[in-house]
């Protein structure tokens, strides 16, 4: 693997940053652990694992399709994924979105956790912005890049499985929606900074 490719791991702080910012999977996996608590929430992170490599799949062959025709597609849809994904955060945490979505998903499935995660936005910005583009050289780069995404995964989907209980069983004295949104948009504005620079 070439030094071009790892470009220092910067896009490792990027993967961790898009995976802790809120969105829709990590609230169903909070809704779950406070409905039926960690150890069978855990069982669903391998479901959530194959959502986000399906997702991820289907967006970087789609790229790989168009770019040839258009070449400014990557650009679009990396700079598309960042804001749509920095509005979901906003819009699902912002005044008690949390507990709506809560109520709205009493019953949590391992395939309405796959179909969730699968149409997630951050699948689009992993793919488009955030995996090097040398992932998709050869079967080794793939594996490597999966691997470090399994690596951040687990603990990520564990910390939302713990602290998203917490936040819903209101036990988190001083932690608003207000902060948790701010907080997560200026982590992952950071740690996309490497990532918007390779482009320009």
């Amino acid at each position: 693997m070439g030094i071009s490719m790892i470009e220092s791991w910067f896009f490792v702080l990027a993967m961790i940053a898009v995976l802790l910012i809120p969105g829709p999977t990590n609230a169903l996996l909070a809704s779950s652990t406070h409905q039926q608590g960690v150890l069978k929430t855990i069982s669903f992170i391998p479901v959530e694992w194959l959502g986000y490599v399906y997702g991820i799949g289907l967006w970087a062959l789609f790229i790989h399709l168009f770019d040839p025709i258009w070449p400014a597609l990557n650009i679009i849809l990396h700079v598309c994924s960042v804001a749509y994904v920095l509005w979901l955060a906003f819009h699902l945490w912002k005044s008690s979105h949390l507990q709506k979505h809560y109520q709205h998903h009493q019953q949590i499935s391992r395939a309405k956790l796959f179909i969730s995660t699968l149409k997630n936005p951050k699948t689009l910005l992993l793919a488009a912005g955030i995996f090097p583009v040398e992932t998709w050289n050869s079967a080794e780069n793939s594996i490597l890049v999966f691997a470090v995404f399994t690596v951040v995964l687990i603990p990520v989907s564990i910390f939302w499985m713990i602290f998203g209980r917490a936040l819903l069983a209101g036990n988190l004295i001083g932690i608003n929606a207000d902060h948790l949104y701010k907080g997560s948009a200026m982590l992952l504005m950071i740690c996309m900074l490497p990532m918007i620079f390779r482009f320009f």
